[in-house]
């Protein structure tokens, strides 16, 4: 339940987004939540230094560092979950709102009634048309894609709903080169450091056989990092809490809660996941491997094979490391080994899945940064 001072917070806060001159509106980012700076920042970082622009950024988490930030070229304001948020997207007065929220137009978030030119910014490398609701894109103007998948898939989905065609945009993606940043080479040991980090829903890998997968490793020798997705810890905490109180004690067993760090991504040789986008970024950004346990693909579109098209998270997998069944898990720890053989090899075979999927690798930032400035100046 929203507390009164959020909510009058919301209201404040909005009541001077509104008396903010036209020309600070030219450029605004809409965040759901402090997690979801990582995507901006290569961006922002861009058009403040690169373009010297300066931007608007609301968002709805009260907790999120950037309000209380004191940066004269970013007007920041918190405009809470409820009636303060849904009044802010029906009234908006902007040029272009960037925003990683699908779902434009289809449930709370509307588009203005005022003309404002809506870009979507994919905070996944996965594909469109299976993880994504139907028609997560339709109503936005332009998509900023991470690679040739995803401009592939939306434009055959305009095509089969007769949408006129939107703005896409080779961009890249953020995260993905923070990681490229600051990779280095995990530490050695005895045994490995592998890092459990899945997706979330009812057939997830921590809801289904996490506590069984992580003893199987555990025994192995290995050590074990399990990163559960946010929505996790929203929807089914008692996953967290059961793996918490089994483990609790081993010198060898972690929780990593804070998905935001990038500790555990840097110092892990493989990862195993489930249908996590998160796994794209580990094996195109640090080049190691992945093990996918094989449980049920997530599919918030079942429309999706309409397009005729693999979604990328299931055309890489076996390119990308090995899949697993289920109630084969014990295969897990000798696969790791294998995998992790001989990582020169790997790392190349990861470079080359790299060039052939992601748009502008080490350069989203600027990339982005161009394609927003050319549409807040009406040159795209």
């Amino acid at each position: 339940m929203i507390g009164l001072p959020s909510f009058l917070r919301a209201w404040r806060d909005l009541r001077r987004f509104k008396r903010l001159d036209v020309a600070r509106r030219r450029i605004v980012f809409y965040s759901e939540g402090a997690s979801y700076w990582g995507y901006f920042k290569p961006v922002v970082d861009s058009l403040l230094e690169d373009h010297g622009r300066t931007i608007c950024y609301l968002t709805s988490d009260a907790d999120d560092p950037l309000p209380s930030g004191d940066d004269p070229r970013i007007d920041a304001f918190y405009v809470g979950t409820g009636g303060a948020m849904i009044y802010m997207f029906q009234t908006l007065q902007a040029g272009v709102m960037v925003m990683t929220l699908p779902d434009l137009g289809a449930f709370h978030v509307e588009r203005s009634r005022h003309p404002v030119h809506y870009v979507h910014l994919l905070h996944s490398m996965v594909s469109t048309h299976m993880i994504y609701r139907s028609g997560a894109f339709d109503h936005f103007d332009s998509v900023m894609c991470t690679g040739p998948h995803q401009v592939a898939e939306i434009r055959r989905w305009e095509e089969l709903e007769g949408l006129p065609a939107k703005g896409l945009f080779e961009h890249g993606y953020g995260p993905l080169d923070t990681l490229m940043a600051a990779a280095g080479h995990p530490a050695t040991g005895n045994g490995l450091h592998i890092l459990v980090a899945p997706s979330w829903g009812p057939q997830g890998l921590l809801e289904t056989c996490g506590g069984d997968l992580v003893k199987i490793l555990l025994d192995a020798g290995h050590r074990v990092t399990v990163r559960p997705h946010p929505r996790t810890r929203q929807l089914t905490p008692k996953a967290i809490d059961g793996l918490a109180a089994r483990f609790h004690g081993h010198p060898r067993f972690a929780l990593d809660a804070d998905i935001s760090a990038l500790d555990s991504l840097l110092d892990a040789h493989l990862m195993v996941s489930d249908w996590s986008g998160v796994a794209m970024e580990f094996v195109f950004g640090l080049e190691r491997p992945v093990v996918f346990i094989d449980l049920p693909r997530k599919v918030n579109n079942p429309e999706y094979e309409r397009l005729d098209a693999t979604p990328l998270e299931v055309a890489y997998r076996r390119q990308a490391g090995a899949v697993v069944a289920p109630e084969r898990l014990d295969e897990v720890p000798a696969l790791a080994r294998s995998l992790c053989a001989d990582p020169d090899a790997f790392a190349a075979r990861a470079g080359e899945l790299r060039k052939r999927w992601v748009f502008n690798p080490g350069r989203s930032g600027e990339r982005g940064a161009g394609i927003i400035a050319g549409l807040a100046d009406g040159l795209l």
